[in-house]
């Protein structure tokens, strides 16, 4: 038996076929269209620290004159004791902007 050409409509419906046999292959039968989209889903900390670098990215540029004092104020030891409760502090300042 000699296959001559093909028509247009056959072309179609076999890579419709095909295509449906490799989504079917693929678990996404009968799916929405949007269902196979990419999703990204963060934890809560994450949340959090992705608001606290907007705030920063929002913040003022830097002021010498405070950066100086927490300088002079960490060499004297009045500051930097405690890491923990810095960051608690810069948290709570950032948050309640």
């Amino acid at each position: 038996m000699k296959i001559q050409g093909s028509s247009p409509n056959h072309e179609a419906s076999a890579a419709a076929r095909l295509e449906q046999a490799r989504q079917e292959r693929l678990g996404q039968g009968n799916r929405p269209a949007d269902a196979g989209a990419d999703r990204v889903e963060l934890s809560s900390d994450a949340q959090l620290a992705n608001s606290a670098v907007r705030a920063a990215q929002e913040a003022p540029a830097v002021r010498r004159e405070v950066v100086e004092r927490a300088r002079q104020k960490l060499m004297a030891g009045e500051i930097g004791q405690d890491p923990f409760k810095l960051a608690d502090r810069l948290i709570d300042h950032l948050l309640e902007r």
